[in-house]
């Protein structure tokens, strides 16, 4: 009897030491972002314990109040005015103060299906919204030059925001921008159909290509940019490239480029196994079609044995 009334004292003890572990474990922290007016936002970070590898994870969303109270998903969407956000439960998974009196907001439905970049100005007494991308992938701002933003549409088009005065800029095609300089962008971009690697500089304003620099996806390798820095982004470029403005824009391969290389037999590889992946893909889409295309003809089929059987 008293070896089970131990073992029992023993289990409600580790039983609350687990309790106290799980309530230490997680935690939420709150800080405003920004305030303005009627206008507050504030960052909720919850940050939980991850067991196995003694770290903590960290997850941020941000509340918005308007006029002291907590704003509705019903509000949110009465600002948005989109037939797509009405009855919509939100998550505000960004939030950036652009200057004084407006904030550059990411928001999504709750099941991810849309979302929206929108900037919110205040102005007296009144918040008005802006939307400036809405999309059904990601809107939230990518890496670019310092007292800029980056962003992409639907179609991965590149549009450029300035924080202030504030404007927002579209540039055709999906490029990473490396360096801004007045009214002049540096970009990158990697074109796959053309097998190349392209540099050029283009007027922010009217989209024009000033000057361009193309190098062979077969000679020279594909640079880590994607996740890279603004800083690493600038750097790249000018450890890479001799680049001017004036008196007429240029771009050129430097002599002593620190560009990695590949061989043509890595290259070889590379076309081989690109080859390989879009035979597998055709091979996958004629089985889906080939498929549907079964399920058609056997509910055909049932159909018209169902209505030739008597009595139905």
């Amino acid at each position: 009897m008293s070896t089970r009334r131990g073992f029992s004292s023993r289990t409600l003890a580790l039983l609350a030491v687990a309790s106290l572990l799980l309530t230490a474990c997680g935690r939420t922290s709150r800080e405003p972002v920004f305030s303005s007016g009627p206008l507050k936002v504030v960052a909720v970070t919850e940050s939980t314990l991850d067991i196995n590898s003694s770290q903590y994870r960290h997850h941020t969303t941000y509340v918005l109040y308007l006029d002291g109270e907590t704003l509705s998903d019903a509000g949110f969407a009465t600002l948005l005015r989109d037939a797509d956000a009405a009855n919509q439960t939100f998550v505000h998974t960004e939030a950036i103060a652009l200057d004084p009196n407006a904030v550059l907001l990411a928001s999504a439905t709750r099941d991810g299906r849309q979302c929206w970049s929108t900037r919110i100005a205040v102005k007296g007494a009144a918040a008005a919204l802006e939307t400036i991308n809405k999309g059904s992938i990601d809107c939230s701002t990518r890496t670019a030059p310092s007292g800029w933003r980056a962003l992409y549409d639907e179609s991965s088009n590149l549009l450029l925001i300035r924080d202030h005065p504030f404007h927002a800029y579209p540039v055709a095609g999906y490029w990473y921008p490396l360096w801004i300089e007045d009214d002049v962008v540096a970009l990158y971009q990697e074109q796959e159909e053309k097998e190349r690697l392209v540099v050029k500089l283009a007027r922010i304003s009217s989209g024009q290509t000033l000057a361009e620099q193309a190098l062979p996806m077969a000679q020279f390798a594909e640079p880590e940019l994607l996740n890279a820095s603004a800083q690493a982004r600038q750097q790249w470029l000018f450890d890479n490239f001799s680049v001017a403005l004036a008196p007429q824009a240029s771009i050129t391969l430097r002599p002593d480029n620190q560009l990695k290389t590949i061989t043509p037999e890595r290259w070889a590889e590379y076309k081989e196994i690109e080859r390989q992946n879009r035979e597998a893909d055709a091979r996958a889409r004629a089985a889906g079609e080939a498929w549907d295309r079964a399920q058609r003809e056997a509910l055909t089929r049932n159909e018209a044995a169902r209505q030739r059987r008597p009595g139905d």
